[in-house]
């Protein structure tokens, strides 16, 4: 055997040491850099401004404000997902938000999975189009929510609940603004190809109201049924089918 041979299979052999000794390295940096070193993580575009920071990368906390909403947020990360280029870690938030999560965050996009929680409707103006709005809060179900990018980009996972107990809802529609007092409602997320799609519907019966379709360029569809438009002051009913569409109507978010 050649000193060649000997050296390369000395080297394969110590392979696996210099790997765990990197990772170890990895996880003490981490343990010990400061947590607002998140700062730069934190995607452009975002209704989301970080006051505060306080702990360590690994396990650390925030003082958030969602448009006037404040909230407190807790993280630990979780070190196996390293290994796959991927920032990950349980995330728990108090305040105005009490939600509960599993995130990730990498360069190639973001996740949210087992949300559960209640969450103001500041937040959600991230998934509605410009004019919809939902006064008050909203329940989690189940949240799960993944994209490719961080502010355009194909959808990669979409599903779960959320609940609304009722009240003025406010929408957009063919460049007008339009309000309707609604009952308690249900908004169901699910995925289509590459586009997350929103129904919203009545708790009580499911009956369908509106559908809205986010793809992956930010353009948002809009699906109005007549039964939402019988909510509206002032809206003169066909008489028709009341799951009929009867509006629709796209924009660029």
């Amino acid at each position: 055997m050649t000193d060649a041979v000997r050296h390369e299979e000395k080297a394969v052999s110590l392979t696996p040491y210099l790997l765990l000794g990197v990772l170890a390295l990895l996880l003490a940096l981490i343990a010990r850099a400061p947590a607002s070193l998140m700062q730069k993580a934190v995607p452009a575009g975002i209704p989301v401004a970080v006051s505060a920071w306080g702990g360590t990368l690994w396990q650390g906390q925030a003082s958030l404000l969602f448009g006037s909403q404040p909230a407190f947020l807790e993280w630990r990360v979780q070190p196996k997902r390293l290994l796959g280029g991927r920032l990950a870690a349980d995330v728990q938030s108090r305040g105005e938000m009490t939600l509960s999560a599993k995130a990730e965050l990498g360069l190639k996009g973001w996740a949210l999975r087992e949300g559960h929680g209640e969450i103001p409707s500041a937040v959600l103006q991230a998934l509605l189009p410009p004019g919809w709005s939902l006064p008050g809060s909203v329940q989690a179900e189940n949240l799960q929510l993944a994209r490719q990018g961080h502010g355009s980009g194909p959808w990669l996972e979409a599903g779960g609940r959320l609940h609304w107990g009722g009240g003025a809802m406010q929408y957009h529609l063919e460049n007008q603004s339009q309000a309707a007092t609604l009952p308690a409602l249900v908004l169901d997320m699910r995925l289509e190809g590459e586009t997350l799609v929103l129904a919203l519907s009545e708790e009580a019966g499911s009956l369908g109201l509106a559908l809205l379709r986010l793809e992956p360029d930010g353009t948002v569809e809009a699906r109005v049924r007549e039964r939402l438009l019988r909510y509206t002051p002032g809206y003169r009913s066909s008489g028709g089918d009341p799951d009929a569409v009867v509006v629709t109507a796209r924009q660029k978010l």
